[in-house]
């Protein structure tokens, strides 16, 4: 029997008109340049999952895998359980969340979920996935770990409803006093994009007018918010830029740095001119990887990880003081023309590591003689609400 292994999403073109291996990929799944156009970053190509699954058909050539590409019309139910292992590198539930925030209606979400919670042949398992996308649990899991993060604030929109709003107003000003903040970040659970980001004062009565219509309008929207300490500048200038660190499995690949206007930058120790501390970010990044939970399958299997990356900022208040702000699995990996070495071998370590999580998983299943029901008992921290010190 086949390892069938490899369902894989993700909205990020690669230019490929140089790859070989690339050329007998179904001209459906390959998107031109449109001259004149600004198209974003290599957004000409094939996207990046493709890449991946052509590299394992095309490439590695391994006799006993094959490559199912699902496109997202095709996602169902049953071509899911055809498949033995099902990859999502990126149209996940924070992408259908976010896509369905521009309409009314939740209907793109709410199905993708409602399949993948049906799903068991999936990686990342729904439990990871759900864990990652939220803020709030892994906020929540860092400051329990002692792991490097600014002071945060977080609040479940069911969290709001029990406390009611003006309680909940409170509390967050009591995070803001308790912490001595003059001004904070709030990111709604689920966003994407920046949508919804916004900035508030910790003091004064028109920021309490303005922080209590900002959580009336997201708590209707969202699974929660967060709330945290702005760092001045951060990821908006050269003087404290956010430094993208892409990881394969627990070993550290490269970064990319991004400003506004999407201008990208490489550390001066990897080729670029971004001028960065690397080891000392790296050693705060490696030790968050090492602590975030394993990945284990429905089956019990523990396998590795695939993609992951940190968005870490070193610089707070005009100090060296590493922290991360965002943690993703479904990430752009900012490609672009020329492609960098670096980024085409980052694409082929996932095709690579993809049929060794496929094989590991078989693996598991086949010894245990069929695929067991119970479902893994969770091992994430479950959100406590904050309450300021007295």
């Amino acid at each position: 029997m086949k390892d069938r292994a490899l369902a894989v999403e993700e909205y990020d073109f690669m230019p490929c008109s140089h790859l070989e291996w690339t050329k007998p990929v179904d001209k459906k799944f390959k998107s031109q340049h449109k001259p004149g156009k600004r198209q974003k970053y290599g957004s000409y190509g094939i996207q990046t999952d493709v890449a991946m699954g052509a590299y394992i058909q095309h490439a590695l050539k391994y006799k006993d895998v094959e490559v199912d590409l699902i496109p997202q019309a095709e996602q169902t139910k049953a071509r899911l359980r055809s498949n033995d292992l099902n990859f999502m590198v990126q149209h996940g539930m924070m992408a259908a969340s976010y896509m369905d925030g521009k309409s009314k209606s939740k209907a793109r979400f709410k199905k993708l979920k409602a399949t993948l919670q049906e799903t068991k042949n999936l990686y990342p398992p729904l439990e990871y996935q759900e864990f990652i996308e939220s803020k709030i649990n892994y906020y929540s899991y860092c400051k329990a770990n002692h792991l490097e993060i600014v002071p945060t604030f977080t609040m479940t929109a069911e969290e709001y409803r029990k406390l009611g709003h003006d309680a909940s107003i409170s509390k967050a000003f009591e995070f803001m006093q308790h912490e001595d903040l003059s001004r904070v970040i709030a990111k709604p659970v689920l966003g994407m994009g920046g949508a919804d980001v916004d900035f508030f004062n910790a003091t004064g009565a028109k920021a309490r007018m303005g922080l209590s219509r900002y959580f009336k309008k997201c708590m209707k929207k969202y699974p929660g918010l967060v709330l945290q300490k702005v760092v001045k500048g951060f990821g908006m200038s050269k003087e404290c830029p956010e430094l993208r660190m892409y990881f394969l499995g627990d070993e550290y690949r490269y970064s990319v740095s991004s400003n506004e206007n999407c201008v990208l930058s490489h550390p001066e120790a990897e080729g670029g001119t971004l001028k960065v501390p690397l080891d000392k970010v790296k050693a705060v990044a490696q030790k968050i990887i090492k602590k975030l939970p394993p990945i284990v399958m429905h089956n019990g299997v523990r396998v590795p990880r695939m993609i992951t990356r940190l968005d870490m900022g070193w610089r707070v208040d005009g100090k060296n003081q590493p922290f991360m702000n965002e943690v993703e699995i479904e990430p752009s990996l900012y490609l672009y023309k020329p492609l960098r070495e670096e980024l085409l071998a980052y694409i082929k370590g996932c095709a690579k590591q993809m049929v060794n999580i496929t094989r590991r998983y078989v693996k598991g299943r086949r010894a245990s003689g069929k695929l067991s029901r119970h479902v893994q008992k969770t091992h994430f921290l479950k959100h406590r609400p904050y309450s300021a010190k007295k």
